[in-house]
């Protein structure tokens, strides 16, 4: 295959013959027989591409999604930096720079193709450059920016929404104009945040009007005697369906139940901790603190039977940390913590962090960690990164990196 770059040679060129091209191959002391049959000659097109056409490191799974006709899209405003998604993963989008000229051959034939070609005589074939790009966008797999989606959802739907039908929310299209994730992606996004959708719209729910209907739904389970790893969601929805909203009772139902392990398709068993993280997160006000004591004893006195109260329900919503007494005293004390409420950055996320407690074990820590980790850069990974690490008693824990 032979280039030529200028533009005034093309004529030239074209007008080799085939013994020309075998001058050429004796020229660089090469046997004819080494080689494919098949030659193309490169020349420069009079025009070339300009900043029109884009160039976009993919990776081979893209590549075929892309023959098998997958869409990809790029999400994110003006103030946002653009990200590429799939169907099922979002990509950080950069443009990055090679020294090395990228040329764009719309009718190259390739290696394996010329030896299909191959056999007898040579024969010549013309290839033209369609542009030289010495940039491109490459891509690097990253977690969906869901930070806005619960901002993006309110006012959350409250009963009288319901029952008036006065509220609009957000539809599925709606959303993936405004967050940066893929479908599958924000499709789990919603179920973690526990969205419901109500006449084709998406919604969080107001916080007292989820307490009581989950209410009625432990309410039922106990009047039937139900065991909490085996209840039923179509009796469940029929005889609730005149106090709430059946699709509401439905998708309250699937927040809080799972289907039950070999178990017909209607036996469901209830997520326990699922259940007190919710009565916990309930209890807890912005702003106050509680008695750590004094706030297990409320917590566990509100779960309905069957349902025990632990702390590490709470993982990414409330904080434990000594506070001292008005007599110069200590106590134990919890406050409400969540994780959603903290800075998008690391690096303003851990100071926030070490602000409220000096040391974290990672265990401790992770919860609040985890949403801004990377496939390439986990929890450990960014701890190690952006905190120091002490040993005290034998057990690891992260203090700020430039603390005392």
């Amino acid at each position: 295959m032979e280039i030529d770059e200028n533009m005034e040679d093309n004529e030239v060129l074209f007008d080799r013959s085939l013994d020309h091209v075998k001058q050429v191959i004796e020229l660089a002391k090469l046997e004819d027989s080494e080689l494919h049959s098949y030659s193309q000659v490169v020349t420069f097109a009079p025009e070339l591409y300009g900043d029109e056409v884009k160039l976009i490191h993919v990776t081979k799974e893209m590549a075929d999604g892309l023959d098998e006709g997958n869409c990809i899209y790029l999400r994110g405003s003006e103030e946002e930096n653009i990200v590429l998604c799939t169907k099922d993963k979002t990509y950080d989008f950069k443009e990055a720079e090679t020294s090395n000229s990228l040329l764009i051959l719309p009718n190259l034939t390739l290696s394996k193709e010329c030896s299909s070609k191959s056999g007898g005589d040579r024969t010549l074939a013309w290839r033209s450059v369609s542009g030289v790009f010495y940039k491109y966008f490459e891509l690097h797999e990253m977690r969906p920016r869901l930070q806005k989606l619960r901002s993006v959802l309110h006012p959350p739907l409250t009963e009288s929404g319901v029952k008036e039908r006065n509220m609009t929310g957000k539809s599925f299209a709606d959303l993936l104009d405004c967050i940066q994730s893929s479908e599958a992606e924000l499709c789990q996004g919603l179920k973690e945040h526990e969205a419901v959708q109500y006449d084709c719209d998406w919604f969080v729910l107001e916080q007292e009007y989820q307490m009581k209907v989950l209410s009625y739904i432990l309410k039922l389970f106990n009047d039937n005697s139900w065991p909490l790893d085996c209840v039923k969601k179509k009796e469940t929805v029929e005889s609730l369906s005149d106090l709430v909203n059946d699709q509401i009772v439905s998708q309250v139902f699937d927040i809080y139940c799972s289907p039950m392990k070999g178990g017909n398709e209607d036996e469901y068993s209830l997520n326990k901790e699922k259940v007190s993280r919710f009565y916990g997160d309930f209890l807890l006000v912005d702003g106050s603190s509680f008695a750590l004591d004094e706030f297990m004893d409320m917590w566990q006195k509100a779960l309905p039977e069957g349902i025990k109260a632990e702390i590490g329900h709470l993982a990414g919503l409330a904080l434990v940390v000594d506070s001292t007494g008005g007599l110069g005293g200590s106590q134990t004390v919890v406050k409400r913590f969540p994780e959603s409420a903290l800075p998008n950055s690391i690096q303003e996320r851990l100071e926030v962090l070490f602000s409220a407690r000096e040391k974290w074990s990672v265990p401790d820590i992770t919860p609040y960690i985890q949403p801004l980790t990377t496939p390439k850069l986990n929890v450990n990974a960014m701890l190690t990164k952006y905190a120091r690490p002490v040993n005290v008693h034998g057990v690891k824990f992260f203090c700020a990196k430039h603390g005392k």
